[in-house]
């Protein structure tokens, strides 16, 4: 909250959780993603990111924060990242839903069958009358 120019408070949790750095990037853009920290301050060491300010993504969770590489001498500075963990995409199958799917895709069957069958019986009657 701000009250006036220059007058600004920031209420901060007793807790401390130190963020979590990472190199991102795909081609020749990259950046350092610092997140899951609690103090809005972290970062008064690293002059890397005073060009961005942290957000929360809901009042009541921690800090995150990012800033674009520019140089080689921004990705030292970006030196206590972790590699990402690859995203694992892969889906494991369930015996019980695909029996539920067949179930319903036989049931679907059994209803068209059904619907032109009628169809079929009530053309036929209004042919014969």
């Amino acid at each position: 909250m701000i009250f006036g120019t220059g007058t600004s408070l920031t209420i901060e949790t007793k807790e401390e959780f130190p963020p979590s750095y990472f190199k991102l990037g795909a081609g020749d853009t990259k950046a350092c993603l610092a997140a899951g920290f609690s103090r809005n301050n972290v970062h008064v060491n690293n002059s890397l990111f005073n060009r961005t300010r942290p957000v929360q993504i809901h009042p009541d969770s921690l800090y995150n924060q990012v800033v674009l590489l520019s140089s080689k001498e921004d990705e030292e500075r970006c030196d206590n990242a972790e590699e990402p963990d690859p995203c694992d995409d892969s889906v494991e199958q369930d015996p019980a839903l695909n029996l539920v799917a067949l179930t319903v895709l036989g049931l679907r069957l059994i209803f068209l069958k059904t619907v032109v069958f009628n169809v079929l019986m009530t053309l036929r009657l209004w042919i014969s009358q």
